[in-house]
């Protein structure tokens, strides 16, 4: 403060010196005096009413008393004061016509009478001073009403709800949850009310007294109040029909305050505690899990006072359903172009482009939509720690796979799951599983291990700036028509400053029939590319070599580019445009109808550097082609399985049995606050 004051001191200082500097004279006209005693409300004063009575009462008197000031203390006072009265105020209402000031004080009280106020209807009252301030409330207008008790319909929102208590956990009955649970809502209010879960079941179960309570005794409600406090969820101080003191155990005690909210209710040596108190919370409601967090509460426990539950000891779940985790429903999800990269998967057998998401609640965790299943919601959800490589993955979730008509679940494998800071390389082990009614495992069905390249496609795998001679030479290249096949040489030569020829993809089958089909070269990246091309006739026929997948018998004209890999292989990858997926070429002939395969066989797209010491084989020529029916089209990047029939292995189940426990009725320890109602 005395730094705020010398900075405005010295900022006056300089406005002063300025001023004085200037040529042009100013002129300045002081403000008016006030005129008479200057008699007003202060700021402070209460402004609106809302009266209470007791039960049975019709009709209310009392006195309302408002603190009253005046500019000036000298001289004893009587100020006049005049009273306006809304409909039927005059009434019931009585205003003195003048408020006194003692010699040499500047504060007063005018007190306002009332008698037969009723219920209903609200009163205005504009008090003014004749001898007032043009610089403060000289004139006040006063609400006051005695507001009629409100009638509340109730409807049952839920008759299946779910209760966590902690009442007696300071005795070690920790996290007990009640079913069943009815609670009702007040119709356009935000209050919610359930009968005390606290009866003679619960008594017995938790002290053996399955008689505390007389057979009539009708148990209290407990409201959940979301209309006090906005945003927030009160729960006055209620009296549930027991009193539990420490020491001795629990007994029957209609009027003892047992269990509320800490703010609101309660006060500590610095004061009354506020409902916006950030270390005792009041609830709070999740709507999308239809879950009530009761807040901070208090045990008022007789010979040791108010014992403190922390939030988080007691829920109301509406809709248990929600309870179990749903993260497409429980976080907002945004798409992370960036990430997406290339998926090599073992349970699958194959690889694909996956896209990534990002929660915008949780940094670090990370889902890869429908990536085994395009089942509604058959996401993979896992947390990744960019700064330090940690990898976790949420056990339960539903592959959107079946076996032998099951559904499949997965898990993370310990100790299997990585992501490599410099690679960006993200190592999944999983654990696939059944999984009974309740969500546990009952049988391992298989491991696996899966690779994602965060952010990078397969072609980060291929190596740049290859030089087109790298490409000359002899490759070893794998035939087959599905169901026999084997390793065939084939020769590549450069022709050109960009083109290069390759010869031996028939395995010589055709005779003397020259199979040579071209590759193009970019120097930009080093890659070759293969395109739909034709070829060397053969027998009257056109003969064509295109992109195909051998697990649908289907080809376009689409293309595929190919490079080294980090092992010297020469790949051959879909182009990134391609609308289908391939896995080979192959050599097909048509005679403007009909396509045919030429050999009946497809070559594999991964060529291996040759070596005298590889397995090659020998293929019979022929000189007829073959007329198996092939049908021409798009071939979906990515397809999905569905069922994947592992058999399971039953997992040995192990129980410790169950005891129960019995609790001691003395606490545990520990220091307590002290802790007092408000009043």
């Amino acid at each position: 403060m005395r730094k705020i004051n010398a900075l405005l001191l010295a900022l006056m200082a300089f406005v002063g010196l300025t001023w004085t500097s200037c040529t042009d004279t100013v002129d300045y006209t002081p403000a008016g005096g006030v005129e008479g005693a200057g008699v007003y409300f202060p700021t402070s004063v209460r402004t609106s009413y809302e009266l209470e009575g007791e039960e049975g009462e019709t009709a209310l008197s009392g006195s309302i008393t408002l603190a009253v000031m005046r500019t000036d203390s000298v001289g004893a006072l009587d100020a006049a004061l005049t009273a306006t009265f809304s409909e039927g105020g005059e009434s019931v209402f009585s205003v003195p016509a003048t408020v006194s000031f003692a010699d040499g004080k500047n504060t007063s009280s005018l007190t306002i009478d009332y008698a037969n106020l009723t219920q209903g209807p609200s009163y205005n009252i504009t008090l003014t001073f004749a001898e007032g301030t043009p610089y403060s409330n000289s004139t006040l207008t006063l609400t006051v009403s005695w507001p009629e008790e409100i009638v509340y319909t109730w409807e049952v929102v839920s008759e299946n709800a779910i209760y966590k208590d902690n009442l007696f956990s300071m005795y070690g009955a920790s996290a007990y949850e009640i079913t069943g649970i009815t609670v009702e809502k007040a119709e356009g209010y935000e209050l919610y009310r359930f009968k005390s879960p606290y009866n003679n079941e619960y008594m017995d179960l938790m002290w053996g007294e399955p008689n505390l309570f007389p057979g009539d005794f009708e148990y209290p409600y407990i409201i959940v109040d979301g209309e006090t406090y906005e945003g927030k969820y009160y729960i006055a101080p209620t009296a549930l029909g027991f009193k539990m003191t420490d020491g001795e155990g629990v007994s029957f005690d209609t009027s003892w305050n047992t269990f509320g909210s800490i703010a609101g209710n309660l006060s500590t040596s610095s004061g009354p505690i506020g409902p916006d108190d950030t270390t005792y919370p009041l609830g709070s409601y999740d709507s999308k899990k239809k879950l009530f967090d009761l807040g901070a509460v208090y045990h008022n426990l007789g010979g040791y006072g108010f014992f403190i539950l922390e939030a988080g000891n007691f829920t109301l779940a509406l809709d248990p359903a929600l309870l179990s985790p749903d993260y497409d429903r429980d976080y907002t999800w945004k798409a992370v172009p960036e990430a997406t990269g290339f998926f090599t998967s073992e349970l699958m057998g194959e690889s694909w482009m996956q896209a990534v998401e990002q929660s915008e609640e949780d940094e670090t965790f990370y889902r890869m939509p429908n990536l085994y299943s395009n089942v509604e919601k058959a996401h993979f959800y896992f947390h990744v720690d960019m700064e330090t490589g940690e990898v976790t993955i949420p056990r339960g979730q539903d592959t959107g796979l079946t076996t032998f008509g099951n559904k499949v679940y997965l898990e993370g494998t310990p100790n299997r799951s990585s992501y490599d800071l410099e690679t960006g390389t993200l190592t999944l082990g999983l654990t696939l599983y059944l999984a009974d009614e309740d969500g546990k495992n009952i049988a391992d069905l298989q491991e696996v291990t899966e690779t994602f390249l965060w952010g990078q496609s397969e072609f980060d795998q291929l190596q740049k700036g290859t030089d087109i001679a790298d490409y000359v030479g002899n490759w070893v290249v794998s035939l087959t028509d599905g169901s026999a096949g084997g390793q065939i040489p084939v020769s590549i030569t450069q022709i050109a400053a960009n083109a290069l020829a390759v010869q031996g993809l028939t395995a010589g089958m055709m005779g003397d029939y020259d199979d040579t089909m071209l590759l193009s070269y970019d120097k930009e990246t080093g890659w070759v590319r293969f395109d739909y091309q034709q070829v060397a006739g053969f027998a009257g026929y056109s003969v064509f070599v295109v992109a195909y997948n051998s697990e649908t018998g289907e080809f376009s004209d689409e293309g595929l580019i190919g490079g080294l890999d980090k092992a010297g292989n020469l790949k051959f990858l879909n182009d990134e445009s391609n609308e289908g997926k391939y896995d080979a070429m192959v050599y097909m002939a048509t005679d403007g109808q009909q396509p045919l395969y030429l050999t009946g066989y497809w070559n594999n797209l991964v060529w291996a550097p040759y070596s005298t010491s590889a397995q090659q084989a020998s293929f019979n020529r022929t000189s007829a082609l073959s007329f198996q029916k092939v049908e021409q089209g798009f071939v979906p990047r990515r397809t999905y399985k569905t069922e994947l029939n592992i058999q399971p292995k039953p997992r040995t189940n192990k129980s410790n049995g169950t005891n129960r426990v019995s609790f001691d009725s003395s606490l545990m320890g520990g220091a307590n606050t002290t802790f007092s109602m408000t009043r």
